[in-house]
């Protein structure tokens, strides 16, 4: 949430015009739909969340509940980004893209758990972080290696969609099918 929450904010606090006719626009197979979703709501600012058409169930009705329209995709990055633009395209120049990892909002947002950490346990050692498209990775290891170079970050994801460890194994970017 704190990545999006981060997002969503800064795009409000740029908004020269009526923030109510602003639509947010992202992709996600749930988390980040959630987060997206539910900072538009407190923000005051619509949502409208690409999701795979196989996203669990549990995640859509939550990103509804939240108040945001969703559009269903195949369950392929090229197919969530195809959609995101042309939801774009719909919404015209009120819409803005948030993209789910690759915005640096969204990882200063995720960053700042890092910092949190580093508050709770100063002599923290190593961290283990989930890496699903590498936002909260990024964040994570931007704040704490600055603050303690010497911490070891290590990434963690699950053996069914292990694409950073593929592509780091191949020294380019394997994205999953």
């Amino acid at each position: 949430f704190r990545g999006a929450s981060n997002a969503v904010g800064k795009l409000v606090e740029e908004c020269s015009g009526d923030k109510s006719q602003m639509t947010i626009v992202t992709h996600s197979s749930g988390n980040h739909a959630q987060a997206i979703a539910l900072a538009s709501k407190l923000h005051g600012v619509k949502a409208h969340i690409v999701m795979p058409i196989d996203a669990p169930t549990v995640k859509k009705e939550a990103v509804k509940g939240y108040g945001a329209q969703i559009t269903q995709c195949v369950n392929t990055q090229e197919s969530r980004e195809g959609t995101c633009a042309e939801v774009l395209k719909s919404v015209g120049a009120n819409g803005h893209l948030i993209h789910p990892f690759d915005n640096v909002n969204v990882i200063a947002g995720q960053g700042t758990i890092g910092l949190e950490v580093l508050e709770q346990v100063p002599d923290v050692e190593a961290l283990v972080v989930p890496v699903g498209g590498g936002g909260l990775l990024s964040g994570v290891c931007i704040a704490v290696k600055n603050m303690k170079p010497d911490v070891k970050i290590f990434a963690a994801e699950p053996l069914n969609a292990d694409d950073c460890a593929k592509s780091f194994a191949a020294k380019n970017r394997i994205p999953l099918p």
